[in-house]
């Protein structure tokens, strides 16, 4: 399959849910995130991280040309062209069609794009973690390296833009497939050697609850989404 081919596709197909009718998404209380959730958030990422060797060798072994070639496609769910070009797209369609609810829509989603990405690079620089395609022992960190495995950006991108989409859609089957996609996007890291298993579980952490934040869902020390970002959600309605 061309992977070209399979971005345009993606784009085309969230671009295509424009055109259904939409009905208010009905708003729900936000949640604000204790200390010691946060708390076991990093325990279980800690302990996760117990397994990363094992975890490793067990998916070199497995790995396949066939692997290879499925990691290939789910790996574009973390490429800029995606993460960046569906808010853009939804944007942009809200500007053309002059519907303030799509554009809050995109303003949203790329809002959290940017913010987990600023995040995620900042943690890399900090943590300075050894890939595991460079080292057999996972806990070689070498902080403000341009050794960046933790956290894995292709996870944060693909979970922070499928949460951020299955807010706005909140449609069910939307929910399974983009969150399908996010978990196959961090596999692809593991299955191409480029990520130990934490680092996919600390990006899809960051990815999550950056998208619940700035959707408004969840707030962290109190804080919420910017005001010009909250409003009514756009739902869209497929008929067969």
């Amino acid at each position: 399959m061309n992977v070209g081919g399979v971005k345009c596709s993606l784009l085309v197909l969230i671009c295509q849910l424009f055109a259904f009718t939409r009905a208010p998404a009905q708003r729900q209380p936000s949640h604000t995130i204790r200390w010691w959730e946060a708390a076991i958030a990093v325990g279980a990422i800690g302990v996760v991280s117990v397994a990363d060797r094992r975890v490793d060798d067990w998916v070199q072994d497995s790995r396949s040309t066939r692997s290879n070639a499925i990691a290939r496609v789910f790996r574009n769910g973390g490429e800029p062209e995606l993460v960046f070009g569906i808010p853009g797209g939804i944007l942009l369609a809200g500007l053309i069609s002059g519907r303030n609810d799509l554009q809050r829509s995109g303003g949203r989603v790329l809002a959290s794009v940017v913010v987990a990405g600023l995040t995620t690079g900042a943690i890399k620089v900090i943590t300075g973690r050894v890939r595991p395609d460079e080292t057999a022992d996972q806990y070689v960190f070498r902080p403000f390296s341009n050794h960046d495995a933790f956290p894995s950006g292709h996870a944060t991108m693909s979970f922070v833009l499928a949460t951020s989409l299955a807010e706005e859609i909140h449609r069910p089957w939307a929910t399974v497939l983009l969150y399908a996609g996010a978990t196959g996007t961090a596999w692809s890291r593991l299955n191409d050697h480029k990520h130990w298993l934490s680092d996919v579980l600390a990006g899809a952490t960051v990815g999550f609850t950056t998208a619940k934040i700035i959707e408004g869902r969840w707030r962290i020390f109190g804080l919420g989404p910017p005001q010009f970002l909250s409003g009514t959600r756009v739902e869209w309605r497929v008929a067969f």
